[in-house]
């Protein structure tokens, strides 16, 4: 009788945790599952927005025409330079402001903190709206400080060789807080009697941030590596914001491509294709990182 009711009892808990997980599946299999089904027939047709009722099965074309689209390849590396400048950098900066934030020396971590993560929470629109002051080419604040320097104002948003460094400007800035954040907690993960043990056999601040903690932390670098590269191969808001995609197309990424190809010039089959690239792009980078961190 006794095992009759726990079978009962077991059956009506694993029944109520069911059904409160029940509306979020849903919404994954609506707002995820599906589109990703849809998209994968889409991509084999050419699915026309004036009259669906035309679109035809064209098989693997849309992919082959990726291949031989000069401006699909532009865009791929395009993301790339603008994944490593605003990844690299970012990553590096935050790590140096983690290092000194979690000192013991360093009287107000816990502010600091919170300063550098105001920019985390604000949206792109208003970031890019203030760096599109800050970059204006005349009343800008940065050619300000050039001017003041006597030196040559820079065409910060229109010069092709400057945009997409521009652009990575106010990424960094606006993911530091997040990255110094992950860093801080690594960084304090770590117990003291490592670098006590490194002190008292004579290591000096750099040996102990090279042997010590650095090794210590490879979980941190892979974390912000890995979901750096996946955000920064789907940026769209910042680029959409700050620049449009110009000039001359220096700072259209793949994903801003698909959104022209998508809604721009009404080629959704086409579009639908080059989401399923980056998803094989993304997964395929995350793959080598994974792979690479575990040989090491």
């Amino acid at each position: 009788m006794q095992s009759l009711h726990a079978s009962q009892l077991r059956r009506s808990i694993y029944l109520t945790a069911y059904l409160l997980i029940l509306p979020t599946v849903v919404l994954l299999i609506i707002f995820r599952v599906v589109p990703m089904f849809q998209s994968a027939y889409l991509s084999l047709t050419n699915y026309s927005f004036v009259n669906p009722a035309k679109s035809k099965f064209i098989g693997l074309k849309n992919f082959l025409d990726l291949f031989h689209d000069k401006y699909t390849w532009r865009a791929l590396w395009n993301t790339v330079y603008y994944s490593v400048v605003s990844l690299i950098p970012g990553v590096v900066i935050a790590l140096l402001f983690a290092l000194v934030i979690t000192e013991k020396w360093f009287k107000f971590p816990g502010l600091a903190r919170v300063v550098f993560f105001i920019p985390v929470v604000l949206s792109v629109v208003i970031a890019g709206l203030l760096f599109s002051w800050l970059y204006h080419p005349t009343i800008g604040f940065f050619n300000y400080i050039l001017y003041s320097l006597n030196m040559r104002p820079v065409s910060w948003l229109g010069d092709p060789k400057m945009a997409m460094n521009s652009v990575a400007i106010m990424v960094i800035w606006k993911n530091l807080g997040y990255n110094i954040t992950i860093w801080c907690a690594g960084l304090l993960s770590i117990p003291e009697d490592y670098r006590d043990a490194g002190k008292i056999d004579g290591a000096n601040a750099w040996q102990d941030f090279w042997r010590i903690r650095f090794p210590l932390m490879r979980d941190v670098l892979l974390f912000l590596t890995v979901l750096g590269f996946l955000g920064s191969f789907q940026s769209f808001d910042s680029i959409y914001v700050l620049t449009g995609g110009g000039p001359m197309l220096s700072t259209r990424v793949i994903v801003f491509y698909l959104w022209q190809n998508a809604f721009t010039f009404y080629k959704m089959g086409l579009a639908s294709a080059q989401a399923w690239l980056i998803f094989i792009i993304l997964v395929g980078l995350t793959y080598v990182q994974f792979r690479a961190y575990r040989e090491r």
